[in-house]
């Protein structure tokens, strides 16, 4: 008889996640940065050993050579890394401005002639005047419109409108176009 009541019983269907609240939303974005900033510096630590590992394999011993070779790498892979996460870093809010198209050569190998393709792009005035140029997927090229107030949080890459006017939204994370009443993004998930 029991196993004839398990039996019966049906499979539930996983209930999605609710949509972030104002305050969780925060605190995903705080703990989202945090993250970001511990997996670049464990990066950057397993990065340096391998540069010295490698810069000693081809000296064959530890001398002066070394050591200004070892410092010379780790300080332009650093303020490589310090540029980058200063520019991911910044928020700001704006407008766009305009939408268009960029050709750009894609160069082909074998033999093949290169291709011209269109990249979608779209130039952002921000509140301070400064102006940002973007590179859009082409679900995002047609999500977004002239004229439109975007905002981007700092440590996160891509864009969102200001007014949420549509049944979409874009994960802040990966640039994904998703439901606006699911909890996460079914690319990254992201919540």
């Amino acid at each position: 008889m029991a196993s004839d009541s398990k039996a019966s019983k049906k499979p539930s269907a996983a209930k999605p996640p609710l949509p972030l609240t104002p305050a969780q939303t925060r605190d995903w974005v705080q703990t989202y940065g945090r993250h970001s900033r511990i997996y670049s510096w464990l990066f950057f630590a397993l990065v340096l050993p391998l540069i010295f590992g490698v810069i000693w394999w081809e000296l064959g011993e530890v001398n002066e050579d070394l050591i200004y070779s070892f410092g010379f790498a780790a300080l332009v892979f650093f303020l490589l890394a310090f540029w980058s996460r200063k520019r991911t870093r910044q928020g700001w809010a704006g407008i766009i401005e305009e939408k268009f198209l960029r050709e750009a050569r894609v160069r082909r190998c074998g033999g093949r002639p290169d291709e011209i393709v269109s990249r979608p792009m779209a130039r952002v005035r921000t509140e301070r005047g400064r102006v940002h140029t973007l590179r859009l997927s082409p679900p995002l090229y047609d999500y977004f419109l002239a004229g439109e107030g975007v905002f981007k949080v700092g440590g996160l890459e891509w864009p969102e409108k200001t007014n949420l006017d549509r049944a979409e939204r874009v994960c802040l994370a990966c640039g994904n176009l998703y439901d606006r009443g699911t909890g996460c993004c079914p690319r990254c998930v992201a919540p």
